[in-house]
């Protein structure tokens, strides 16, 4: 089916007039839905096919400069998942 521009984006005001959000462009909540989840540590790749994007590389390049650094955050959940299967250190020889 086929939709006039104009019915799609008097829809588009209505939703954010009912919920009480500043007029935008409905093309801006792709980004805004890009940095959230990464901000949200969503796989990129999983955030790119959602997106329509072939592979991570167009979520990297567009949206990884948008996105704070957060190593500290990053360190954490590493050692968190890390330590749920990797054996602790130091290793004892055994025998």
């Amino acid at each position: 089916p086929h939709y006039k521009v104009d019915s799609i984006r008097e829809s588009w005001t209505s939703i954010l007039k009912r919920a009480g959000l500043r007029h935008r462009k409905s093309y801006q909540s792709r980004h805004t839905y890009a940095c959230w989840s990464l901000a949200a540590g969503a796989n990129p790749s999983f955030i790119a096919s959602q997106m329509g994007h072939t592979n991570a590389q167009m979520v990297f390049n567009v949206y990884g400069a948008w996105m704070k650094d957060n190593n500290h955050e990053q360190i954490e959940l590493l050692n968190k998942r890390l330590s749920e299967s990797v054996p602790c250190m130091p290793h004892k020889k055994v025998g």
